[in-house]
C-alpha cells in the first residue's frame, strides 16, 4: 500500500512569502471594519492561523466569534491573497486570535509598472501626446515666413 505525503495548500507558502496582512472583521450590519496590520502570524494547521492584534473595534469587543478576512499583499510583489473565514478570541487581554480559513482567493496583478518607468511617467503618458501636438501647432503658427516667393 502506498502512502501519500500530505501537501499543504498553496496559500501557506504565499502567506509566508508576503509576510504581512490586513485584518478585517464584519459587524452585525455586514460592514467590513479594518482591525489592523498583522505581521506576526503562524499556521497551527492547514486551515488555522494564530495571530495577535493590539486593537479591536470598541463596538465589536463583546464578540468572541466573528466573520473575518485577511488580505495578504506586499508592495512590489504582483501576487496577493485573500483569506475568508471565522475568527475567535483565544485570549482577549493579549489580543490573541485564532483564524479558521474557509475560503482562499489568489490574485496576480499583471498591470505592474515597468522598472524603467516611474509612477509619474505612467500617470502623465496620455498627456504627453497632447503636449507634443500643441507644441508643434505653436511652432508652426509663429514660424517666420519668407517673403522670397511672394513677389515673383
Amino acid at each position: 500500500m502506498e502512502q501519500h505525503q500530505h501537501t499543504p495548500p498553496p496559500y501557506i507558502a504565499m502567506a509566508n512569502a508576503l509576510q504581512q496582512a490586513m485584518f478585517y472583521c464584519f459587524n452585525d450590519a455586514s460592514e467590513r471594519i479594518p482591525v489592523g496590520r498583522i505581521e506576526a502570524f503562524n499556521f497551527i494547521d492547514d486551515n488555522t492561523i494564530q495571530l495577535s492584534t493590539n486593537y479591536f473595534p470598541v463596538t465589536e469587543k463583546s464578540w468572541n466569534v466573528f466573520a473575518a478576512e485577511l488580505h495578504f499583499y506586499k508592495k512590489g510583489m504582483s501576487e496577493s491573497l485573500q483569506l475568508h473565514g471565522i475568527a475567535l478570541f483565544e485570549n482577549m487581554a493579549e489580543g490573541k486570535v485564532q483564524f479558521n480559513i474557509k475560503n482562499a482567493a489568489y490574485f496576480v496583478n499583471s498591470t505592474q509598472v515597468k522598472p524603467d518607468q516611474s509612477f509619474i511617467t505612467t500617470l502623465l503618458k496620455p498627456y504627453l501626446y497632447f503636449y507634443k501636438k500643441s507644441a508643434e501647432l505653436l511652432q508652426h503658427t509663429f514660424k517666420k515666413k519668407s517673403t522670397s516667393g511672394i513677389f515673383n
